[in-house]
């Protein structure tokens, strides 16, 4: 009881923004959302006894909503080619919402590499930085791109079933 599902599939997203969203979560897409430490204590005993592997949980009760400082949106909100953060473009119960801060809430989305090298700067690399092709600059200043997999992303399976079902 009290599991509310992975956190990939609580969000509803356009699919513009897959990409980008899909990277921002990264491998917490998949983190099991519940309602609160006990729920996420009691599912870690499970799994342990039953040997049935590792699961990290974001607990509502607990978790805390993380944001873009309003001084340095200020900086960058008239660039042209910034979108947003990230939590502003995905659709999700308000029950979620402290969740979807933390790992979203301080993620600026912009629309392509240029940009996301003009608002780092202006930044000071502060905060994590996706493109919507999927490029990503860390806070600190790490830049990650190039080629991958696309497609593979559990919410990207959403729009290709919609497609499928249409072919069919």
């Amino acid at each position: 009881h009290g599991i509310c599902g992975v956190l990939g599939k609580l969000l509803d997203v356009p699919e513009k923004y897959v990409t980008a969203v899909e990277t921002c979560l990264g491998a917490n897409t998949n983190v099991v959302v519940v309602e609160d430490e006990k729920c996420a204590k009691e599912a870690i005993l499970y799994l342990k006894e039953n040997r049935l592997g590792r699961a990290t949980f974001f607990p509502l009760s607990i978790i805390k909503p993380k944001n873009v400082m309003f001084e340095d949106l200020a900086k960058i909100k008239d660039f042209d080619g910034y979108i947003g953060t990230c939590d502003t473009l995905v659709k999700y119960d308000e029950k979620y919402r402290s969740v979807v801060l933390n790992q979203l809430g301080n993620v600026i989305v912009v629309d392509n590499i240029d940009t996301l090298n003009k608002v780092g700067k202006v930044i000071q690399y502060k905060y994590k930085i996706v493109s919507l092709d999927g490029e990503v600059s860390y806070a600190g200043g790490a830049i990650t791109g190039g080629t991958s997999k696309s497609g593979n992303g559990v919410m990207n399976q959403k729009y290709e079933l919609e497609e499928l079902k249409k072919q069919i």
